[in-house]
């Protein structure tokens, strides 16, 4: 488990949680326990840290006060386990407390950037089929290619449907349906010429008539 840094704490909680509340001081331990050393949160308030080994701590200033009288601290409740005599004391560690009035900014050189252009100057082209692609890439024409398809598919289909269209133009459909609005007439007149004529009316025969009425019986054998 990782030792207990009280400055540590209070660092990680000014930063991350600049909202002073006992709430805030749950989400905190919920969401990085490592800062905690396996402590539990107790206190009619919840604004104090019992850790493992018995020591308790003070993390909240004012914490029955106004929300703007409230600041992060970690201050030991033990007088018994300070001074020289302290069983559990801590060697000072790397992180020291924020300064309130202090405004952090942004570093002058991305390092992402800087780390980035540090390796691609290192490689420095070394590798020639990577430099062989990319001279590829760099002498491709790409307009070039496209100007000439353009000439070669593009225009010869464009020279052809515009003079499909000037064909249409010439030759309208309104003269088309002059042409041929007096076929009907024509066609109406030749018809009588192609009628059959209709046969003439035959009596029918009386269904009761036989006929072999009249005709002689034939010998007797």
């Amino acid at each position: 488990m990782t030792p207990f840094d009280p400055s540590a704490l209070v660092a990680m909680l000014r930063a991350f949680y600049p909202a002073v509340s006992a709430a805030a001081f749950v989400l905190a331990r919920r969401e990085r326990p490592e800062y905690f050393a396996g402590g539990v949160i107790f206190g009619s308030k919840g604004d104090k840290l019992r850790l493992p080994d018995t020591r308790e701590f003070d993390c909240i200033v004012a914490a029955g006060g106004p929300a703007s009288g409230r600041s992060w601290q970690c201050s030991l409740i033990d007088p018994t386990a300070t001074g020289d005599d302290d069983p559990f004391a801590l060697e000072d560690g790397p992180l020291v407390p924020l300064d309130e009035d202090t405004t952090i900014g942004t570093r002058s050189e991305p390092g992402f950037e800087a780390l980035v252009a540090g390796e691609l100057d290192a490689l420095d082209h070394s590798d020639d089929r990577l430099a062989a692609a990319q001279q590829a890439a760099v002498e491709f024409d790409g307009v070039a290619d496209l100007e000439q398809a353009f000439g070669e598919f593009i225009e010869p289909a464009d020279e052809a449907h515009g003079a499909t269209t000037a064909a249409l133009d010439a030759d309208p459909i309104s003269d088309v349906l002059e042409a041929t609005a007096d076929h009907e007439r024509v066609i109406d007149a030749a018809l009588p010429d192609y009628d059959e004529p209709e046969p003439p009316d035959v009596p029918e025969p009386d269904p009761g008539d036989s006929p072999d009425e009249g005709k002689p019986e034939p010998p007797p054998f």
